[in-house]
């Protein structure tokens, strides 16, 4: 008990620039005297352990100090590969202290730095034609985060409105193949998603914030951009067969003739026909009729763009 009293002191202290006495005993139920001597074993063991006096004081760690690698077992590196690209609320209290240990695992290499990896999962935010794209944002966002501050940005939302909003950033989320940040946005005060690839320009601010409660599965399984679903029926070729697949999964498939049917509810909006487009003459469009409409007119416009 006195070792994991030790442990989660030095954790809770490695995530936060500055922690007091006061606040350490409240969370591991201890006195401050105890909390006094956890700190002496910690700096005789050569933890860099400082501690500042006055008003604002508390306890430090040097920001060089880094927690191995081999701090890990094979067993928490089996489990990390789980629950690397999850929230909090998809690991168990067991795993706590593995979340706590990979904000800890020291400095990656230089190509590494914008990537999501184990041994058998790497999730990298770029693309196959711009391996740049988006690092610098998701970096700026994740320097925000790690250290609670408020983010300035200029946000474009689907109806090509753009505003100035401050945003207190939560989390990143992948989802749908698509980058979004969640947090607490001041403009609506409210918890929102926003779309990377819709923030014009982002900087952080001096001013931190504190974390409200808050559930971001509660907007992965809503809608995002207060879209409506749209039950949708299409034919397509083999050719696109693996693409549909991985989109709408393998049930909502089946074979005619030498084609093959899609029938799914689906998010509607831009989203829905910038989607039908990259199938490309693959597939066509046999329900609703408003949705075959709202593609035809689609494709006429870029038509007119080519003189045709």
């Amino acid at each position: 008990m006195k070792s994991g009293v030790m442990f989660g002191i030095l954790l809770t202290i490695l995530n936060n620039r500055k922690v007091k006495r006061e606040y350490l005993a409240e969370k591991f139920e201890v006195s401050t005297r105890t909390v006094a001597r956890h700190i002496d074993s910690l700096c005789e063991g050569g933890v860099p352990i400082i501690a500042v006096r006055g008003a604002n004081g508390g306890y430090m760690i040097s920001d060089d100090f880094k927690l191995e690698r081999s701090f890990f077992t094979n067993d928490e590196l089996h489990r990390l590969l789980t629950c690397l690209n999850a929230t909090a609320k998809s690991f168990s209290d067991q795993n706590y202290d593995i979340i706590e240990k990979l904000k800890h695992i020291g400095a990656v290499k230089e190509n590494e730095k914008y990537l999501l990896k184990t041994d058998t999962l790497i999730i990298d935010v770029g693309t196959w034609t711009n391996p740049q794209n988006y690092r610098g944002k998701i970096e700026a966002i994740n320097k925000a985060i790690d250290s609670d501050l408020t983010i300035n940005m200029i946000y474009t939302d689907n109806k090509d409105f753009c505003s100035v909003r401050d945003f207190d950033p939560y989390c990143l989320v992948l989802k749908e193949g698509i980058w979004y940040v969640y947090g607490y946005c001041h403009l609506r005060n409210d918890f929102r998603l926003f779309r990377l690839a819709r923030i014009q320009r982002l900087t952080i601010s001096e001013n931190t914030f504190l974390r409200k409660e808050s559930d971001v599965y509660e907007k992965l399984n809503g809608t995002f951009d207060d879209t409506d679903l749209v039950d949708i029926e299409f034919e397509f070729f083999s050719t696109a067969l693996s693409e549909v697949e991985e989109w709408l999964g393998p049930d909502a498939i089946s074979e005619r003739g030498t084609s093959y049917i899609a029938k799914a509810s689906v998010f509607g909006g831009s989203l829905l026909i910038n989607k039908l487009l990259s199938f490309g003459s693959s597939i066509k469009i046999l329900k609703p009729q408003a949705l075959k409409e709202e593609l035809l007119v689609e494709c006429s416009r870029i038509l007119k763009r080519y003189d045709y």
